[in-house]
């Protein structure tokens, strides 16, 4: 018996947005403060950024139909005594000292374009992966979710933890290439690469929205 391939089924589906906050994406967050004293660094903080307007275009796809939206953070105490490895090795994933991440600032918190509405829910991690926090998965079960649409940064790491995470929970994962970003463009088309190949379906912004969009018009016929 031979299987048919199926496509993922947006009406039970949930998206997950991850690490986009300012201590990532602002100019004054903490990556960008790094990329200041390390020119060859604002390369990578242009590609992460441009996720922003894409993230922006699924957020209001999502919240148009009224499908779940969870918003991924990374938060630490001061101390990151509650962070996991290997983040605390660099206290922070900064080796001078810098601030990074604190549970309650400024640079913790999402940027204003994306700012979660009311009934959008938020769920910190302390490491990579956002299904580390039981949380996520009790949220998606909760409101009948079988697929997850991701976007965030960075695609290699906490957005690679995240959909590799979600396939061990056996949901169905959805890679919004265009919506996520890596520091360097070669890291990021190998990432995708991988993930397509064993972990995810991998779409587009335009394409996520198109089927949004039909899926309105559907509830109204």
């Amino acid at each position: 018996m031979s299987l048919v391939a199926m496509e993922p089924d947006i009406s039970c589906a949930a998206l997950i947005i991850v690490d986009m906050q300012n201590d990532f994406l602002h100019p004054d967050g903490a990556f960008g403060q790094r990329a200041r004293r390390q020119p060859e660094r604002l390369a990578g903080m242009s590609l992460l950024a441009a996720t922003i307007p894409m993230v922006k275009r699924l957020l209001d796809g999502f919240r148009n139909t009224r499908l779940p939206i969870v918003h991924i953070v990374t938060t630490h105490q001061p101390d990151y005594a509650d962070a996991q490895w290997p983040h605390w090795r660099s206290h922070g994933l900064t080796s001078d000292g810098q601030a990074f991440l604190l549970e309650g600032s400024w640079g913790a918190q999402i940027v204003d374009e994306l700012t979660p509405r009311r009934g959008e829910y938020v769920v910190a991690k302390k490491g990579y992966g956002g299904f580390a926090n039981p949380a996520l998965n009790t949220i998606l079960r909760f409101r009948g979710v079988t697929t997850c649409a991701v976007a965030g940064i960075t695609t290699a790491i906490c957005v690679s933890s995240t959909i590799r995470g979600g396939v061990e929970y056996n949901y169905r994962m959805v890679l919004v290439e265009d919506a996520v970003s890596e520091q360097s463009r070669e890291m990021h088309e190998a990432e995708v690469k991988i993930l397509e190949d064993g972990f995810a379906d991998v779409t587009s912004t335009s394409e996520v929205v198109a089927t949004l969009e039909r899926l309105i018009s559907a509830r109204a016929c």
